[in-house]
C-alpha cells in the first residue's frame, strides 16, 4: 500500500507539472496569434498573458516543515544510523507537490502611427501588445520540454509499476 502511494503522489505531481506546462504553452500561443491585434474582443488593447509558477515551498507549507524536520538528521551518513527510520510516513504528508500555475495580464504597449487605421487613437497612433515574438517562441519551446520531461516521469513511474506488480 505504501508503494503505490508514493507512485501516486509521483503521478499527481507529475500531473500538476504536465498541467502548468500547458497552461504556459497556451499562453504563448495565444500571445504570439495575437502580436499584431490592435484590439482584443474587449475593445481594450490585448494584454500579453503570462504563466506564473507558484514554487513548492510557498504553495505548501507542508512541504517546508518535511523538509525543515527531515532536515535535522542529516549529520548521519548511513542510514543505520538513524535507528532505522525513514521518510516513508511522512511522504503522505507531501502528496501536493508541484506549481500552482496562473496567468496573469501584462500591460506593454508599443505605438505605431497610422492614421488610417479605423482603430488608431486621436493623435493618429494604434496601440498594440509589445510581444517579442522571439521570446515568446523560446517560451513555447520551453514549456513543451518540460511538459515532455514530465512525461517521461510518467511513463518511468507506469513502468516501475508495472514491474512491481510483476514480482
Amino acid at each position: 500500500m505504501l508503494l503505490t502511494n508514493r507512485l501516486s503522489n509521483l503521478f499527481r505531481t507529475s500531473a500538476r507539472g504536465l498541467e502548468a506546462q500547458r497552461i504556459a504553452l497556451g499562453a504563448a500561443t495565444e500571445n504570439l496569434a495575437n502580436a499584431s491585434t490592435s484590439r482584443a474582443a474587449d475593445g481594450e488593447a490585448y494584454r500579453i498573458k503570462r504563466a506564473v509558477h507558484e514554487a513548492p515551498e510557498a504553495a505548501n507549507p507542508r512541504f517546508q516543515s518535511l523538509l525543515a524536520r527531515r532536515s535535522e538528521g542529516l549529520q548521519a551518513t548511513n542510514a543505520a544510523h538513524r535507528g532505522g527510520r525513514t521518510l516513508a510516513p511522512q511522504l503522505a504528508e507531501a502528496a501536493d507537490l508541484g506549481p500552482q500555475t496562473e496567468i496573469e495580464e501584462e500591460a506593454r504597449e508599443r505605438l505605431e502611427f497610422d492614421p488610417t487605421h479605423p482603430h488608431a487613437d486621436a493623435q493618429g497612433y494604434v496601440h498594440y501588445a509589445d510581444i517579442n515574438v522571439a521570446e515568446e517562441m523560446a517560451r513555447m519551446i520551453s514549456a513543451n520540454r518540460i511538459y515532455e520531461a514530465n512525461l517521461t516521469a510518467v511513463e518511468s513511474t507506469k513502468e516501475m509499476l508495472k514491474r512491481t506488480l510483476q514480482i
